[in-house]
This record gives C-alpha cells, structure tokens and sequence, in this order.
C-alpha cells in the first residue's frame, strides 16, 4: 500500500482535515477543537469527508486511523468474530483483513482507478456485494458447524447429568450438616 508523505491529496475541498499529534490528540482544523475517535466515527456516519493526517510527517493515515475506530467497535461489540474466522485471517497471507479478503475475493482490495500494478482495482459496491457474500458463506460454514457439534453431543442428557449431580451433591452436604450436629 502506497502512502504519501507530502501534503496529502484532499479529493473534496469541504473534506475535515484532522490532525494528530505526536501525544496522540486529534484535532479538528476546520471546528478547532479536539477531537475523539467515536466523534472522527460520527462524522463517517455523517457522510462527512475525513483526512486525517499526521501533524509532525504529514503522512494521511486515514487508512489506520479508520481501522482503529473499526477495531475500537469490536472490542466494544457484544459479537466477536468466530476465533476460527480470525485464525483464517491470520493464516491467510498478511494476517491483515485486507490480504484476506483479496484472497478470498481473488481481487486486489482498494479504491478507484488503476491501482498500483496498472490493474484495475474492485468497484466499492461490487466489493461491497462479494464481501457480504463471503460473509454470509462463513455465517454458513459457522452454522453448519454448529449444527454438527451439537448432533454430535447430547447435550439434553448433559443437563440431565449435570442436574444429578446437583441432587447427589445436596444429599453429600445434607448428610455433613446432620452430621456436624450429632457432634
């Protein structure tokens, strides 16, 4: 992935320009205030334009700041990713969700236009699609899973055991109170 170190290209002039410091603050040229990464999140889901750019190098790290924000969410998410998907994300290639799903697409992952080989790069709604897919074929493999792990196990007679030994351990601790009493 290619990056720039001057001057990033901003491609809307109206787009937000957010700096962040070396103390790792971002701040907001255009509101001049600082800023926060659900506040840089809210502004995504506003359909506002965001550059964000490094005040020391002037490097855009858009790209890392938005994933920070992705992974930030799934850390709060009530859903994790299945750990055999991660393990899949690992295995495959980088280890990086973008080499996984280029593999998993057979597609070089980015924005419009040529990319950097000359080829060109997915179309983001054609990306979109394949990527809804692919999500919904490994919902399907975790179902199928799943479904097979409890046709294998019992679990109906798990409980049942499970609440024996409830019973069993009631009468051990019923019978050592009658027993603490009589001496």
């Amino acid at each position: 992935m290619e990056t720039q170190t001057q001057s990033p290209t901003v491609t809307n002039p109206n787009a937000k320009v957010i700096k962040r410091y070396q103390n790792r603050k971002l701040y907001d040229t255009q509101q001049s205030c600082y800023v926060t990464l659900e506040d840089i999140a809210k502004m995504i889901r506003a359909n506002e334009e965001v550059l964000v750019v490094d005040n020391k190098t002037k490097k855009d790290i858009t790209s890392s700041t938005l994933t920070q924000i992705i992974f930030e969410a799934e850390k709060k998410a009530k859903n994790y990713i299945s750990i055999e998907t991660l393990r899949e994300i690992i295995q495959t290639g980088t280890g990086s969700i973008s080499s996984y799903l280029e593999k998993a697409l057979n597609k070089p992952v980015g924005t419009h236009g040529p990319g950097a080989n000359g080829s060109q790069s997915v179309d983001v709604r054609e990306l979109l699609d394949n990527t809804t897919r692919s999500f919904d074929d490994i919902q399907k493999k975790l179902d199928d899973r799943i479904a097979r792990v409890t046709e294998r196990s019992d679990i109906g007679s798990v409980q049942e055991r499970i609440n024996q030994l409830h019973q069993k351990l009631a009468t051990i601790e019923t019978k050592i109170r009658e027993y603490e009493l009589d001496n």
